[in-house]
């Protein structure tokens, strides 16, 4: 399997992981009585499925930007303003322009 592949698995696993325990807390804290309402209800741990895996989609959609992001070294040795080079053309050569003046009216 791809090094990307793997990667991406890692990270999807480790989201919904987080996902799953965040969910879980909000069970066990009961907040906003969601312990309760999913207990009694009957058709409610659908509901739970469906809480866990969209959290678990948008962490795991934030922990693979985050792994992209962090993937390559952000040093502060390089040029600065913008890193726009100017190739060598060799000595400068001064040209002498004439400038002209209209006239008012």
């Amino acid at each position: 399997m791809p090094q990307t592949v793997r990667k991406y698995m890692k990270h999807t696993a480790t989201g919904f992981g987080i996902a799953a325990a965040l969910v879980a807390m909000l069970f066990w804290f009961d907040t906003g009585q969601l312990g309760q309402i999913v207990a009694l209800a009957g058709g409610a741990w659908a509901a739970a499925a469906l809480l866990w895996l969209c959290v678990g989609a948008l962490f795991a959609a934030l922990q693979i930007m985050l792994a992209a992001r962090g993937g390559h070294d952000d040093d502060d040795n390089g040029p600065r303003g913008g890193g726009r080079r100017h190739p060598d053309h060799g000595d400068m050569i001064p040209v002498r322009v004439e400038a002209r003046i209209r006239e008012r009216r």
